[in-house]
């Protein structure tokens, strides 16, 4: 197990080193230099910057990834745990140019019977609610 955290460190004690590092001057000008000498030359720029992102997917982006979704299951677990508001038939929220072809024409296709009123009728939970009393 040891030997395994000391692996880590060393690759992350690598990483960050070569993420700091800035690139050396070219050898010669790049007139005087022959196409391999410019690739190998390039390579080095590149893994600086390979190593920056990596330690920037890391360390910045998994961890704010990690903290925005458990902001946001707080936040959906807190507007769980109250119902949804009154229903108002308001006019320009139920208009409709046609009916939906799907079921009785007035749900949407991705509708949820205890948050999406149905126009004109209201909540469906609560109709069913009413009918039971």
């Amino acid at each position: 197990m040891s030997r395994m955290i000391n692996r880590a460190i060393g690759v992350l004690r690598g990483k960050i080193t070569n993420a700091m590092a800035h690139a050396p001057p070219p050898p010669k000008p790049a007139s005087e230099m022959n196409v391999i000498e410019i690739v190998e030359y390039n390579k080095i720029p590149s893994m600086i910057s390979y190593d920056r992102w990596w330690l920037f997917t890391w360390f910045v982006m998994v961890p704010v990834t990690i903290a925005s979704g458990i902001n946001a299951w707080i936040v959906e677990n807190e507007h769980l745990s109250h119902g949804p508001p009154p229903y108002i038939p308001y006019d320009h929220l139920e208009q409709r140019a046609k009916d939906y072809p799907w079921r009785d024409g007035k749900r949407s296709l991705f509708h949820h019977e205890y948050y999406n009123p149905v126009p004109g009728q209201g909540y469906s939970w609560q109709k069913k609610e009413d009918d039971d009393e």
